[in-house]
């Protein structure tokens, strides 16, 4: 699993505060780094809740109990990989049977099917543009970790939505 260096990376591209990234249409804007503690008992909260969930994404939980990446320090963003707590919150008003929400990333919702892990599939993570429909969602043909490292390399730029051929990255 890569997940840990993954995270170790970013926090040490911040580890002196902001730093400036590319952005769309050429703009360079002025980005932070948010990382919340680790915290056993709302990863156990979440597993009671959902199950399975993937292994990568659980060590994602272990590490940090979700972040801010990317964010505009003068106007914010919507860069969001949801803490434990949040993912059962925002979860909490849709009650889809296999499909939760971990990330909303500027009006895009990311989330894991839950029957994809289940099969042992490696392709769980989706996408819905623009809103919530669990049922019109595009594959992201990819887990959790490969989603983030994708998401890292493009610095917060929603790398999805550049359109391929195949769409299968």
């Amino acid at each position: 699993m890569f997940v840990e260096e993954v995270l170790k990376s970013l926090a040490e591209l911040y580890s002196e505060g902001s730093r400036k990234v590319s952005a769309e249409n050429g703009n360079l804007i002025e980005s932070e780094l948010k990382l919340y503690p680790a915290s056993s008992d709302s990863v156990s909260l979440l597993t009671e809740r959902y199950s399975p969930l993937p292994e990568d994404y659980l060590k994602f939980l272990s590490i940090t109990n979700g972040c801010r990446l990317f964010e505009d320090v003068v106007y914010g963003g919507e860069n969001d990989i949801f803490s434990a707590e949040e993912v059962l919150e925002t979860n909490s008003h849709y009650n889809h049977p296999s499909r939760i929400i971990v990330a909303y990333i500027n009006g895009d919702h990311i989330f894991i099917d839950l029957e994809d892990v289940k099969a042992g599939r490696t392709e769980y993570m989706y996408v819905y543009e623009g809103g919530v429909d669990f049922d019109d969602a595009s594959s992201l043909y990819c887990d959790f970790q490969t989603w983030l490292d994708r998401f890292v390399m493009a610095q917060g730029n929603k790398y999805w939505t550049w359109r391929v051929e195949d769409r299968k990255f």
